[in-house]
């Protein structure tokens, strides 16, 4: 499903570099496709994607625990979703207007934004969305610790506030 989307519908889906502030959010919204691309196939090969991508970037100790950090988003995605996740492949340019809502609701957790981040995950949700609240702040925490350590994204210069 994601694949085709990101072949053929993706004239009205915004690009990654519009949605995502800075490369720590890219590099969040990757690992989070490798690894829902992992629970909806049940390849191994999508976790290991997900390990190499953030190995790359953060090396073998961060990498890890990034994507530890990043499948905890994704646990708590599948527990209190009420409908269908929608997701591109990793390696897709687009964004589905489930992964804005998501990188919306860090970009809140980042910036001490919470009450907005509660609303934005329920309504994401489709009801309580304590799991998703708790994994992203953790999650926000670490992409705050390791902005510093990536190199700023072309996004950045053209991102449009958060409010």
């Amino acid at each position: 499903m994601g694949e085709d989307m990101c072949r053929h519908d993706q004239h009205h889906l915004n690009r990654v570099a519009d949605v995502c502030a800075d490369d720590s959010e890219v590099l969040a919204l990757a690992v989070l496709r490798f690894v829902a691309a992992g629970y909806m196939t049940s390849d191994v090969a999508c976790w290991d994607a997900a390990h190499d991508a953030a190995e790359r970037a953060l090396g073998p100790i961060e990498g890890p625990q990034f994507v530890a950090t990043m499948t905890g988003i994704m646990r708590s995605i599948r527990r209190e979703c009420m409908r269908e996740w929608r997701f591109l492949p990793a390696t897709c340019c687009r964004t589905t207007a489930d992964e804005e809502r998501l990188i919306k609701i860090i970009a809140y957790a980042r910036h001490g934004f919470s009450s907005d981040a509660h609303e934005a995950a329920a309504a994401l949700m489709g009801g309580v969305a304590t799991c998703l609240c708790d994994t992203v702040s953790s999650a926000a925490e670490r992409l705050n610790q390791l902005q510093t350590r990536l190199a700023p994204s072309a996004s950045q210069a053209n991102r449009a506030s958060i409010h």
